[in-house]
């Protein structure tokens, strides 16, 4: 929730700074489907219906996969700079994840303290929920999984990693440099 309201503030602070969005003429984002078909297929597995099925041990193959397909995305895309930076969050994140088997560590007492009750339930119950796991001695590189949140600003934080605020940072750049006005050419 939190991203969202940060990529909205600094999309705003980005049309006023460059005074709309005349910026983005002549500026190319490469393979952008990629992106729909990444998240789509999370929201085909990241739901009870999947989760119950008979499908839902594939669960980790799928959401690789999806992330395969969003760094192709993010490769295609270097040249710019915001996407260079969310581009090493993101594989941060996708290292934490491969390690661990398609599942990314949680931190439980991290997760306690934002609330995430029925979350902290379901992994207990049954180890793994969706593409989260329990962090624990037995997973891997831990210090890469979500155990970083802002209490304070609760309830509109979850828990994320340090993958995860990179790539929010990079975003935020990729915002301003996306909209921002190519400088004036001087006549000789």
């Amino acid at each position: 929730m939190i991203e969202i309201i940060i990529l909205a503030f600094v999309f705003v602070i980005a049309l006023i700074i460059n005074k709309g969005v005349n910026g983005i003429k002549n500026k190319e984002v490469k393979a952008v489907y990629l992106i729909f078909i990444g998240f789509l297929i999370q929201l085909l597995i990241f739901n009870e219906k999947f989760s119950n099925s008979l499908f839902s041990s594939v669960t980790p193959i799928f959401y690789v996969i999806s992330l395969f397909i969003l760094l192709t995305f993010l490769l295609l895309n270097l040249h710019y700079k915001g996407i260079l930076i969310a581009a090493v969050g993101f594989s941060l994140n996708l290292l934490a994840i491969l390690v661990n088997k398609g599942f990314m560590p949680q931190d439980l007492s991290k997760l306690e303290l934002v609330g995430e009750h029925t979350k902290i339930v379901l992994l207990q119950q049954y180890g793994t929920f969706y593409n989260a796991t329990i962090m624990s001695e037995k997973t891997h590189l831990n210090f890469l999984g979500d155990n970083i949140t802002a209490q304070l600003l609760n309830p509109f934080v979850g828990v994320y990693s340090i993958g995860d605020i990179i790539i929010l940072l990079g975003l935020c750049v990729f915002i301003f440099e996306f909209l921002k006005k190519p400088a004036p050419s001087k006549l000789s």
